[in-house]
């Protein structure tokens, strides 16, 4: 059976990942301020990692700050966020792409505290194209005048799309799964990754064992 994705904002106030979320989320703020880093790309080694559950719960607990967080949805081939925040996915990035709807079209309000979203939208057949786009660019260099932090969920390193969006954000995070990440994947997703020019945030060991619940470990690159 297929885990289901948790926001756990909404429903575990007092789980102990909460905490590693604090904590993970402590960190890339200083990291962030020292190189003035705006936009954080989300991605992982593998599918089912994580690191769409990762990315929504880390926008909740940073604006729990009174900060204003917006979360893209750059999956375009097996996106999730719609489910996991509970938003129509009519209207997303790629009919953004497209010029097909504006900006204000799309961005959603969601349950969490200071946290918008921008869903994939309509699927495309072409997404590494649809990337590569100027206007993709300038959609980003837009948000940052609206948002304090913008969080890209993105496909797998190992997929062209992740890594032309590495080469276009501030700083990446890489989520990777205990007892189940192995090395020779985990290595060939930095080097894809480092290859783009990408700056390492640093990476996330998911599913860590601990008592009843999934964890969170978090090392600096």
């Amino acid at each position: 059976m297929k885990k289901r994705k948790r926001l756990l904002l909404n429903h575990e106030r007092t789980s102990p990942i909460l905490e590693e979320l604090r904590i993970l989320r402590t960190n890339i703020q200083l990291i962030a301020k020292k190189r003035n880093m705006k936009t954080i790309l989300v991605t992982s080694t593998n599918a089912q990692e994580g690191k769409s559950t990762i990315t929504a719960n880390l926008a909740g607990m940073m604006g729990e700050q009174d900060l204003r967080i917006l979360i893209i949805d750059a999956d375009l081939r097996l996106p999730s966020q719609h489910h996991i925040l509970q938003q129509d996915n009519y209207n997303g990035l790629t009919d953004i792409l497209r010029e097909n709807i504006k900006l204000v079209d799309a961005i959603q309000p969601t349950s969490l505290r200071g946290v918008d979203v921008i869903t994939a939208g309509t699927t495309p057949y072409n997404p590494s194209e649809l990337l590569s786009k100027h206007v993709w660019m300038e959609l980003l260099h837009g948000l940052k005048q609206q948002y304090d932090y913008i969080l890209v969920d993105a496909p797998p390193a190992p997929i062209v799309d992740s890594q032309i969006i590495a080469s276009k954000v501030d700083g990446t995070i890489l989520v990777i799964e205990e007892n189940k990440t192995k090395t020779a994947e985990f290595n060939r997703s930095l080097m894809l990754l480092t290859k783009m020019d990408a700056y390492m945030i640093g990476v996330i060991l998911n599913k860590t064992k601990r008592k009843k619940t999934d964890g969170y470990y978090y090392k600096k690159k």
